[in-house]
């Protein structure tokens, strides 16, 4: 199954007469000198030819509860739907979607109002299904044979009291009502959670401040659901801008974290990502795949490249789900290159020993690093991906 994920887009409706430029990169209806991210993914997806089962998003759709802006990135991601060739988009919403501020007519202080008169209808276009997820918090649907989705809003208490602005939350009553409804649905072979805000808190953004940005009840919620089913879960998550990847204390449960598609951030990549994943209830790696990561310029539009860190983007190709460590992975690799100077094509290492490319990108620094004592390198093409490996004289 191959799902594309996108999450804060951020878009906005230039206020007229202002300059040029915005919180992110992508203007509403932008004209032929504006940046403009979806006309080239539509280039990238034609040249590619990519295609995906499912379209999902994190949230974060508008920016600041900018409606044109919302609207016109929901139009463009239901564009997106079809140009992949995918069955339906899946989507939540981000505390920018909701006027939790007030910032709309004195006379509507709705924060989810403005969402409600969204076309296409948002987020869902079965009109039952919106209705729950405005009035319980979650809705749970069945985009592909096989596939349960559980899409929740954690800023659901936005508006409310003020400290709710500060981060996600869902409610003891909220777990409770979603235990009731995964117990009534027939047993699916994958669980996918769509949350805006991350179950747990993650390195704070900002110097060495904490992470207090996070879904508070988060770890109570995929306890939960783990606990009532018996297929695993993948939880695909926004908000924080930068990826994250990790598997939770159920060893059939991944968690995933979009970069943003547009925002404009100093040192982070905007991305948009394919999902390729495998599910195998009966092997010991019941949930895997890959990651494959197109970044975003104003002058050079989507492309695959090489990342400096962790914190600007995901590599051109990750992935997870294997339980090999680096230290196992690593005398294989010795063995295969023998002990003179020798060379492979990395196509044919994972003819050998495929688990590597299921590999997360932090096990595979660690691994590359473990080959540079062996004198071991990886040989990287122009796109940061790679195409060989070779034992050094």
């Amino acid at each position: 199954m191959k799902f594309a994920f996108v999450s804060d887009l951020h878009a906005y409706h230039p206020a007229d007469g202002a300059p040029k430029g915005g919180v992110s990169f992508l203007p509403a209806n932008p004209g032929t000198s504006d940046p403009d991210p979806f006309g080239d993914l539509t280039k990238t997806v034609a040249r590619e030819s990519i295609t995906a089962d499912l379209v999902i998003c994190g949230g974060d759709i508008g920016d600041k509860a900018d409606a044109r802006g919302f609207q016109y990135a929901w139009t463009k991601l239901n564009t997106l739907k079809t140009q992949l060739g995918a069955s339906e988009l899946v989507a939540t919403c981000g505390n920018h979607d909701l006027d939790s501020r007030f910032l709309g007519t004195d006379d509507d202080p709705d924060p989810k109002g403005a969402l409600q008169t969204i076309t296409p209808q948002f987020p869902f276009p079965d009109t039952a299904l919106t209705n729950q997820f405005w009035a319980r918090n979650f809705a749970i649907t069945h985009p592909l044979p096989g596939v349960l989705a559980l899409v929740l809003n954690t800023s659901a208490y936005h508006g409310g009291a003020s400290g709710e602005l500060n981060h996600g939350r869902i409610s003891k009553r909220t777990i409770d009502a979603i235990k009731v409804d995964l117990a009534a649905c027939d047993p699916a072979d994958l669980n996918i959670l769509l949350c805006h805000h991350h179950v747990r808190p993650l390195k704070g953004l900002w110097g060495n401040a904490p992470d207090a940005e996070f879904m508070k009840k988060g770890g109570e919620l995929l306890n939960a659901v783990t606990q009532c089913t018996a297929s695993p879960w993948l939880v695909l998550h926004g908000h924080r801008h930068i990826p994250n990847l990790e598997h939770s204390l159920d060893p059939s449960c991944v968690v995933i974290g979009a970069s943003s598609f547009s925002q404009q951030m100093q040192g982070r990549l905007n991305q948009f990502h394919i999902l390729d994943v495998e599910v195998d209830a009966s092997g010991p790696q019941p949930l895997r795949g890959t990651i494959e990561s197109w970044s975003w310029t104003v002058s050079g539009g989507w492309q695959r490249r090489p990342v400096l860190n962790e914190e600007e983007g995901f590599p051109p190709i990750c992935g997870f789900g294997t339980t090999l460590l680096p230290r196992a992975i690593t005398p294989r690799l010795s063995e295969l290159l023998g002990s003179e100077p020798s060379y492979m094509k990395w196509a044919d290492i994972l003819q050998h020993i495929p688990d590597i490319a299921f590999m997360t990108p932090a096990h595979f620094r660690q691994m590359e690093e473990i080959l540079k004592r062996e004198n071991i390198v990886l040989y990287r093409d122009r796109d940061g991906r790679i195409s060989q490996i070779g034992r050094a004289a």
